[in-house]
């Protein structure tokens, strides 16, 4: 008798420890230095009638954590948790009356990185961006 319960506490223990490890891996970007370089957005979809080419969508990320963005035609500061990354512009100009930016990265690569835009207050202002690496 004094087996078996010693197999069963064994047992539940190690389902209890592998339950706790698979907890949110999905949800951590495990390597976000991959992000420093310069990256071209080569799709672009969800709103068209604000975004119509996927090439104004090129970023330089630095080690620093400052990029730039032709777009908002200046740089910004980044900050990546989890799978979160954060764009704030740091000059005064905003764009579409933004100044932060929230996204999922849905993925990140040596060569590949997929992002989803988080709207802000409801707007249907959103994107999903995938990008490549720029070739150096």
């Amino acid at each position: 008798m004094k087996k078996s319960i010693f197999l069963w506490m064994g047992i539940l223990f190690i389902l209890m420890a592998g339950v706790s490890s698979c907890s949110s891996d999905d949800d951590v970007i495990s390597n976000s230095k991959l992000i420093v370089g310069e990256w071209e957005a080569s799709h672009q979809s969800k709103n068209p009638k604000y975004f119509d080419t996927a090439d104004e969508w090129d970023f330089t990320f630095n080690a620093d954590g400052t990029g730039s963005w032709p777009l908002a035609t200046g740089s910004f500061r980044y900050h990546i948790e989890g799978n979160r990354i954060t764009l704030r512009l740091m000059n005064t100009e905003t764009y579409y009356g933004q100044t932060e930016f929230e996204y999922i990265i849905v993925s990140l690569s040596k060569d590949r990185m997929e992002w989803d835009e988080i709207p802000v207050n409801g707007s249907d202002n959103s994107l999903y961006l995938k990008f490549s690496r720029k070739k150096q």
